[in-house]
């Protein structure tokens, strides 16, 4: 089992809790992790090859934001239907879009593409160490899409958006288009070995 620890100077992940990983259909890996709140959850990781014709940087339309507050009848920002291209925030997040098509987990998305999110932890909460390992992240996507690089190799969580739809052999669902890049304490994790998260001090 492989322990998910940093030096001081990040986020210090210690011995905790932690269970062996349990293999899934296509792939899938759940790990039983025991958050900071003390309750232990399932969490269902996924190694995704990407590659050029696989997923895409450009935002499909049904994903604009002005065709989103449409749909769901929230208000239009009039810059939103023009940001098309994905990009890198100051705190690390980015999004691109996965080819449903070619995700080897099933799920009830109506669009053709699955929104994959690296989550952040906003303004001064994640240290430089951690948006820096996500903006090298985005950097080797970028080569990618640009042929610098034949494929990359990324860890994904499907959580909260999934559900077990088989005990045995184990299979998952995706109830949505949702999915992310896994992430603990807004570190990225390159793995689908469990992980020993430290409890909250009061």
């Amino acid at each position: 089992m492989r322990l998910f620890k940093f030096s001081l100077s990040l986020c210090v992940c210690t011995a905790f809790l932690s269970a062996d990983s349990l293999q899934a259909k296509n792939g899938v890996v759940v790990n039983q992790t025991m958050g900071h709140d003390g309750v232990c959850r399932d969490y269902y990781h996924l190694s995704h090859r990407l590659e050029p014709n696989n997923f895409t940087l450009i935002t499909p339309s049904e994903w604009l934001q002005c065709h989103y507050c449409i749909v769901w009848k929230e208000p239009i920002d009039p810059q939103g239907c023009l940001h098309n291209r994905c990009a890198l925030d100051a705190h690390g997040g980015f999004t691109l879009y996965l080819d449903k098509s070619s995700f080897p987990v099933v799920s009830d998305c109506k669009s053709e593409w699955l929104k994959l999110s690296m989550k952040t932890l906003g303004e001064g909460v994640q240290t430089e160490a951690a948006i820096n390992a996500k903006r090298q992240l985005w950097e080797s996507i970028q080569k990618v899409v640009a042929g610098e690089l034949a494929h990359l190799d990324v860890i994904l969580e499907l959580n909260p958006y999934c559900r077990e739809i088989n005990a045995e052999p184990l299979e998952v669902r995706l109830d949505y288009c949702n999915v992310y890049f896994r992430s603990v304490n807004g570190y990225y994790v390159d793995h689908t070995n469990a992980v020993v998260v430290a409890p909250k001090l009061p």
